[in-house]
């Protein structure tokens, strides 16, 4: 079943609501990731990191956001950063960091942006060092950061997200305009990091926020949020998020809009599951997180692929590659766990339901075959298509077909009838035509 009308009716409210705003952006568009440093993804070393910047810059991805929640009280930050900054320098891509501060001690703040100020992987803007934040609204930037970086011959370009004031996630055009008048003599542009609202609420919020900037004349950085379940959270909050038509209808909004810059929330950030990264074992470098199990989200990255092209061109791409993406979880909805904390919060339209989006060029045909059972094929048309295909535990297989035969293929993780844990992560993957 087709579900293009939903976005289609997004975008129109967008419309009526007065958030869509055309305006060309200053310079390049550009989309960064949200990149946990705590979380040293293929482990530590310059090779491991060398390995993430390729998947990520293969995706159009242009930089990290490097989240430092701590620095010398915690050694393995600057280690792992100072590693980040030698293997884009050794690439010599066209990658580019810099800090997403997450830390209140100014002498902290001042030695990473001293540290890398000049170092030819850290990302600029008019020759100024960008700096954001996830949080910090609580440091005094202008007297105890940007005066003595200044005498230090640095200048700042700064991008912060600071929490609205009273704290709202999900900010209206009302509350966003008032807090941007706020900052507006401390920083260039402002960040709006989405993640815990269900597709529609952060493309509104993201929309308001960018029409907010614009019309003060500062740059705005958007966010995309592939999914969220904040499953260590007191409340352990899950919003639907319906794979590839949340994807859709998020990075249509930021198109629409035209942000100057977007990131991506997040590359990493296996707490919550938000991820993009492709990782697939976790077994080896990050095998000391707690139950439940995290699924491989690769199929975020390969999808946001076409949006991302899309963004940065201002055209909608010719389809180059064919396939199908499959996001799901991997137990019915009403599973009862006993011994695990309760999801308290479960918010959106949650389907047992496996959510398929298919990219051709011509005329198609889906065949799924969930828990051992055929589902009924579905007749796909040319362009970007989303399926919902009803799911039964055990084994997943996703199938495209044209003229008989099977073009691309590919197994899901098994849905399991009576799982361990409450496990609301989102198992993806994909399978091109070759």
């Amino acid at each position: 079943m087709s579900k293009s009308f939903f976005t289609i009716a997004v975008f129109a409210f967008f419309a009526l609501a007065g958030l869509v705003v055309h305006a060309a952006p200053a310079g390049p568009r550009r989309v960064f990731a949200h990149y946990m440093v705590c979380f040293a993804t293929y482990g530590e070393g310059v090779e491991n990191y060398k390995r993430e910047i390729r998947e990520a810059q293969a995706a159009g991805i242009d930089g990290f956001a490097l989240n430092c929640g701590s620095w010398h009280n915690e050694p393995h930050y600057p280690r792992r950063v100072a590693q980040l900054y030698q293997a884009a320098q050794e690439l010599d891509s066209g990658f580019r960091l810099f800090f997403s501060v997450d830390l209140d001690n100014v002498d902290f703040i001042l030695d990473m942006v001293r540290t890398y100020a000049r170092h030819p992987a850290q990302f600029r803007h008019g020759g100024r060092v960008v700096v954001s934040t996830f949080g910090a609204s609580g440091v005094p930037w202008k007297q105890k950061v940007f005066a003595p970086l200044k005498k230090a011959g640095i200048r700042v370009f700064f991008v912060p997200f600071f929490f609205p004031d009273p704290v709202t996630e999900l900010p209206s055009y009302d509350v966003a305009v008032k807090h941007h008048a706020k900052w507006a003599g401390v920083v260039d542009g402002m960040f709006y990091f989405g993640a815990s609202g269900l597709p529609a609420q952060l493309a509104a919020s993201n929309a308001a926020s960018t029409k907010a900037l614009h019309k003060a004349g500062k740059l705005s950085m958007a966010s995309y949020t592939p999914s969220y379940w904040g499953h260590k959270q007191s409340g352990r909050r899950y919003y639907e998020s319906a794979g590839g038509e949340g994807t859709e209808l998020q990075w249509k909004s930021i198109i629409e809009t035209q942000p100057e810059w977007v990131e991506i929330v997040t590359w990493n950030d296996f707490g919550e599951a938000s991820y993009v990264c492709p990782i697939a074992d976790f077994t080896k470098t990050l095998s000391f997180l707690e139950p439940p199990p995290r699924p491989c989200h690769a199929g975020y990255l390969e999808l946001s692929r076409y949006f991302i092209e899309w963004y940065k061109t201002g055209q909608q791409p010719a389809v180059r590659q064919e396939g199908l993406f499959f996001f799901y979880r991997t137990h019915p909805k009403d599973s009862v766990v006993g011994g695990d904390a309760p999801v308290e919060v479960r918010e959106g339209a949650i389907e047992d339901v496996l959510y398929v989006t298919t990219l051709t060029n011509a005329a198609a045909e889906l065949r799924v075959t969930t828990g051992g059972v055929a589902a009924a094929p579905v007749p796909v048309g040319p362009g970007l298509r989303h399926h919902r295909i009803p799911f039964k535990p055990g084994a997943q297989r996703f199938e495209l077909w044209r003229d008989g035969k099977a073009i691309a293929a590919a197994d899901g993780a098994a849905i399991e009838a009576q799982p361990k844990h409450y496990n609301f992560a989102t198992a993806t993957g994909y399978a091109y035509v070759r």
